[in-house]
């Protein structure tokens, strides 16, 4: 090595001043190609490198924030949902709470199945002359709101939440006397349905009237009777 670096600088020195100013400027050059190819070649991979890293992040962020604006979407639809489904279960619960406030208001002016008889017996009292002959309570009977409707199955018990109580009074007396006694019924303070009236006249000017009244409750049982 020391042998050819003897043999280099004999070389230049043999050479004009010229000469020695061109053989720099070619071991520059060959320095310098070394360098770029060794230093800025390899800082040139390490940035396209890190472009393509900053492209594979731009990429996953701008999945990232389409998931996230998809989600957020998805959260805001079911967040709609969940309101009109709670404003449609809020409607509901108001209709359902007119409804058992429009039958309150009903019961409450319908005769109590324990009063019917002590109803028929105080206006037996207030028309003179007019006799009892027979005052009695037929079973309860079930209603059932589905009539009509052909399902293939028998409703079950708990579909109905009424009950009809219905008592039969037979009575006796003239005409005039029976005519009072239903228009006193009639206009009783307590709401009573009548739907089956028989009238005979037994020896005029009396005569018999079976007539068939009930009323509504949600009680199965005659209870108190």
């Amino acid at each position: 090595m020391t042998h050819k670096l003897q043999k280099i600088s004999s070389y230049l020195n043999a050479l004009s001043l010229r000469e020695r100013i061109m053989a720099l400027a070619v071991i520059i050059a060959i320095i310098y190609a070394a360098f770029d190819g060794l230093v800025f070649q390899k800082q040139n991979m390490h940035y396209q490198q890190l472009q393509t890293q900053q492209q594979d992040f731009s990429e996953q962020q701008l999945a990232l924030s389409t998931e996230l604006l998809e989600s957020a979407e998805k959260v805001a639809e079911d967040k709609r949902g969940s309101n009109a489904l709670k404003q449609e279960i809020s409607i509901v619960q108001k209709r359902l709470e007119d409804t058992e406030k429009q039958l309150d208001s009903v019961f409450n002016k319908l005769v109590p199945p324990t009063k019917i008889t002590e109803l028929l017996r105080s206006l037996l009292l207030k028309t003179n002359g007019l006799k009892l002959v027979s005052l009695n309570n037929e079973p309860v009977k079930k209603i059932n709101l589905n009539e009509g409707k052909d399902n293939g199955e028998e409703s079950s018990e708990s579909e109905s939440l009424l009950y009809e109580h219905a008592t039969i009074i037979k009575l006796t007396g003239s005409y005039q006397q029976l005519y009072q006694y239903l228009l006193a019924l009639e206009q009783s303070d307590w709401g009573l349905f009548w739907d089956k009236m028989h009238y005979t006249v037994t020896d005029y000017p009396q005569a018999e009237i079976s007539l068939r009244v009930h009323t509504i409750s949600t009680n199965k049982y005659w209870i108190g009777l």
